[in-house]
């Protein structure tokens, strides 16, 4: 059999194994013919389409090799020394599972170790100025490298923690505010991207807050000892739910160390990230990487970064998913947030990559190829009364739909496209990105009562892109 193929002639056998199988025939003939082209390094796959498989066609011959690699170390890696003591204590640090995937310039790399334990989570109280969640995952992480430009991505549970109502000054990071962002877009998009927070909120309040706060203030007015007037404090100075709306940090490949006194702060790459201005480039293509694509994954995990109960009154979650495909890679890092009987709290920060050429950047003057990175930030809220009557009628009395991260995601994501129908449409500028769904023409402005209020940072859409240059450039 002869070893090369020209373009036609590879179009004509992808067109007879369509006809073998809408014919029923894939069998001995297709195999060989796969075989074929394999050799033409080209990937070929089948997905199920009416019963029957259906050959579907990849063209990665410059993107499918990869290589997955997995192996167990000691963290923190700071070179070769691991220290006994730190501030006179013993620091005991776990072994750690380190798996990923090296696939074209790009090194995706998975961190998983041991839930924290009790010197860790005395650290990071300490270092926070607050009481940690229940579960933080220190040692879990997800890390994005880039070879020729060397850019790097870290999603972790420190930094997100860093970004909670209440931390240290001193030790506050910055958050995504969606609707700040977009009002701020039309002036300095890198600015935009560093923004300040905006005033104290009004804290997320459980369900039965208000009837112990009447008992309570009836108590202290029976009281002989106490003022009628006596304001009731909070028992909690900081953000209880832990509401973060953190979108990863850009620059950084490392853990947070929190038995370190000091940590190395990267701002190389702080302002990497500009708002999307074009509607169909600016955007991640959900259509393709769905199901129906019928593309194989090469590699996937998902970590979660802490967790807490809430005190029985719901849960609060942070996880990072990671699906690399021959066509690119694409993360989901997802806050969610239920309050029993009050609200539901989503904060999503998905991040994508396409390996194909025709999706890059071409530098004008070199005709360089530039990947892009393009980040969504989307963060939606509700009621938990307007969630419970979504519920389906035939399962009207389930209440674990309502555990259903997925489920109730995907509800919200409905009530808001149901808002923004039934809300006054106003031109948008050109640099307000646009929201999924909605044409960009109709996209409205944020309000200024909205920057003024206490409302939740997170809610609202932003896309913003990052085109990687050559370390020199950068």
């Amino acid at each position: 059999m002869e070893t090369s193929l020209d373009p036609m002639r590879i179009l004509c056998i992808r067109m007879f194994l369509c006809i073998l199988d809408d014919h029923g025939q894939t069998t001995r003939v297709q195999a060989r013919l796969v075989a074929y082209i394999l050799s033409r390094g080209e990937y070929v796959s089948t997905r199920s389409r009416g019963g029957r498989a259906r050959p579907c066609f990849f063209d990665v011959m410059s993107h499918a090799q990869h290589r997955v690699f997995e192996h167990v170390h000691t963290v923190p890696d700071r070179g070769n020394v691991v220290p006994a003591h730190v501030h006179g204590k013993s620091v005991t640090y776990d072994k750690v599972l380190e798996r990923g995937i090296e696939i074209g310039a790009w090194t995706i790399r998975v961190m998983r170790g041991s839930i924290a334990n009790a010197a860790e989570m005395d650290a990071l109280s300490d270092k926070l100025g607050i009481s940690p969640p229940e579960m933080p995952f220190l040692h879990n992480a997800l890390i994005l490298e880039h070879k020729s430009s060397g850019f790097s991505y870290i999603f972790d549970a420190v930094r997100a923690l860093q970004c909670v109502q209440g931390v240290r000054s001193d030790q506050q990071r910055v958050p995504m505010d969606c609707v700040r962002a977009m009002s701020d877009s039309s002036r300095d998009p890198a600015v935009a991207c560093t923004i300040l927070r905006r005033p104290s909120r009004r804290g997320v309040q459980v369900s039965y807050a208000k009837k112990w706060g009447e008992s309570r203030q009836r108590a202290l007015s029976s009281s002989p000892s106490a003022s009628s007037s006596q304001p009731l404090s909070m028992t909690k100075s900081f953000d209880w739910t832990y509401s973060t709306t953190w979108p990863g940090m850009p620059g950084e490949s490392n853990t947070v160390d929190v038995h370190a006194s000091t940590v190395p702060i990267t701002t190389a790459w702080d302002a990497a990230f500009h708002f999307g201005t074009d509607p169909v480039r600016d955007r991640i293509p959900i259509e393709r990487l769905g199901p129906s694509s019928g593309e194989p994954i090469l590699f996937y995990d998902d970590i979660v970064l802490f967790e807490d109960e809430l005190a029985d009154n719901g849960t609060s979650t942070l996880n990072v998913k990671v699906r690399v495909m021959p066509s690119g890679w694409l993360v989901l890092q997802r806050f969610f947030l239920r309050v029993d009987n009050v609200l539901f709290r989503v904060f999503d920060t998905r991040m994508y990559v396409s390996f194909d050429s025709q999706d890059a950047e071409r530098d004008e003057k070199t005709s360089e190829v530039l990947p892009r990175v393009i980040r969504e930030c989307r963060g939606m809220e509700a009621p938990y009364d307007a969630v419970l009557k979504r519920l389906p009628m035939h399962r009207s009395q389930d209440l674990s739909l309502l555990t259903n991260v997925a489920w109730v995601t995907e509800i919200l994501d409905q009530m808001a496209i149901q808002n923004r129908r039934m809300a006054p449409m106003a031109p948008a500028p050109a640099h307000v990105p646009h929201a999924p769904g909605v044409p960009a023409a109709t996209v409205e402005s944020p309000d200024k009562a909205v920057l003024e209020s206490d409302a939740w940072e997170g809610h609202g859409y932003c896309v913003q892109v990052a085109v990687l240059r050559q370390a020199s450039d950068s």
